[in-house]
């Protein structure tokens, strides 16, 4: 055997020696499912709950019971979001000022993340009476997003998606005095809603909650975009805690 070949072989071994202790690492890592990733807050009001052992929890708001009809005639419930992260937002097809640059941006979001199976979009009309389920469908077809089963425009009674809008701690309401804005008012920001019903949201530069997302302004793309990526993983880690 060469001295070349002998050098080459002690190499090779060191390096493996090397690479093992990282490699057991990170095969505990994995398999113990101990990750650590960076967590969102839980948004709105909580209260400490006593279980039956004694012991106590906090319980953090949750999203209330909705049902709604999407653009396809199906009904969508709270429970279809069960196990899902989603996006909430408010939206009506004749809008003439935020709507249109909202769900562009929201469809630059949806393009992102297309391959995240988990990830929904919850668009809530808030002129049912003339978006109808065709209304409905033809905007989606004519916003490029025809046939999915990920983003659902919905529609249904006015005063239930208007109470849906506070519920998520934004506003929807008919505005007489704003009809250069269609008669109607809505925040252009949007949510993120985790699989157990709870809103979610980062924290600014400055340690305050951010809440929702102004979805009108590019710029909040990204956050939207790596906050949904911190959901999913974290959601990952839940099932295999499950």
């Amino acid at each position: 055997m060469s001295s070349v070949f002998k050098k080459i072989q002690q190499r090779a071994v060191l390096v493996l020696l090397l690479a093992l202790p990282v490699s057991v690492y990170v095969l505990s890592v994995v398999f113990s499912g101990e990750l650590n990733f960076k967590v969102l807050e839980k948004i709105g009001p909580k209260e400490v709950v006593e279980n039956a052992d004694g012991t106590f929890d906090t319980a953090y708001y949750k999203i209330p019971d909705y049902s709604f009809v999407n653009q396809y005639g199906d009904t969508v419930t709270r429970a279809d979001m069960e196990g899902k992260i989603y996006v909430a937002s408010f939206f009506f097809t004749t809008c003439p000022t935020i709507c249109p640059s909202m769900n562009f941006h929201l469809k630059e979001v949806y393009s992102r993340l297309s391959s995240f199976k988990d990830v929904r979009y919850l668009s809530h009309s808030i002129d049912p009476t003339h978006d109808s389920v065709p209304v409905l469908r033809q905007y989606a077809r004519d916003l490029g997003v025809e046939n999915t089963n990920t983003w659902y425009f919905v529609t249904g009674d006015k005063e239930e998606i208007f109470s849906m809008a506070d519920a998520y701690f934004l506003a929807a309401q008919e505005d007489s005095l704003r009809q250069d804005h269609g008669g109607y008012y809505h925040s252009s920001q949007v949510v993120l809603v985790d699989w157990d019903g709870h809103i979610r949201s980062r924290r600014d530069d400055n340690g305050n909650i951010v809440g929702a997302y102004d979805i009108s302004e590019a710029k909040d793309i990204k956050a939207i975009v790596d906050d949904l990526r911190v959901l999913t993983k974290e959601y990952r880690k839940v099932k295999m805690e499950r």
